[in-house]
């Protein structure tokens, strides 16, 4: 009897046809792999980079303005009130342009995952009082802005026009400023109060997730 004798090309063929199938479902493989570690990346411990400049150059500005405002009170009018005033009302103005930025940041951003030992409850609380803490910013910034009569110059280098006159709007902007200033203190406190307890009672470094 003739064996059936299978022709070169198509023996030549077959390698390569096994060949490819095992290399597609290899790819295949390594691409549900790679789906895979994306969906079991683990959440980070510490904040992006950007959200802690943000925080950390808004708390120095508000220390500063916090302290600044109290001392101007208690300062006669003159050389130093007016230093201290236009200085205050410079950085305002750097908070007035980056705090949209903040604001977008924190809407997109990735939030690290929760500390251990903290209970969905308080994670609702710090939540809430995050949201009270930046529409206190919000209308300290505006309302400082807003009740300055006739402008003022940024830094010394240029002036920066103010929409309203010297009147009962500006009096009115101003007790809402100083009542929104008297509110982001109080927020402030609490804030350092909760890292105070969370990083030396609690214990669960709460302070490396925005160093």
């Amino acid at each position: 009897m003739r064996a059936n004798r299978m022709p070169p090309a198509a023996m030549q063929c077959r390698p390569h046809t096994g060949e490819a199938l095992s290399m597609a479902a290899s790819d295949a493989r390594s691409g549900r792999l790679g789906f895979n570690r994306l969906q079991r990346r683990p959440a980070r411990d510490r904040y992006d980079g950007l959200a802690r400049f943000f925080h950390w150059t808004f708390a120095a500005c508000i220390v500063y303005a916090s302290v600044a405002g109290y001392t101007l009170t208690r300062l006669a009018n003159g050389p130093v009130h007016h230093f201290l005033s236009q200085l205050n009302m410079s950085i305002g103005t750097v908070l007035i342009v980056l705090f949209p930025f903040r604001a977008g940041w924190k809407l997109v951003r990735a939030e690290p995952r929760a500390m251990h030992g903290v209970s969905a409850r308080q994670q609702l609380l710090a939540h809430g009082v995050h949201g009270v803490l930046y529409l206190t910013m919000f209308a300290v910034l505006a309302s400082g802005f807003l009740m300055v009569p006739n402008g003022y110059t940024f830094l010394g280098l240029f002036e920066i026009h103010t929409p309203f006159q010297k009147g009962p709007l500006t009096d009115a902007l101003f007790a809402v400023h100083r009542a929104s200033c008297a509110l982001l203190a109080g927020l402030v406190v609490l804030h350092v109060l909760a890292v105070v307890k969370h990083q030396w009672i609690a214990r669960n470094d709460v302070l490396r997730r925005m160093l």
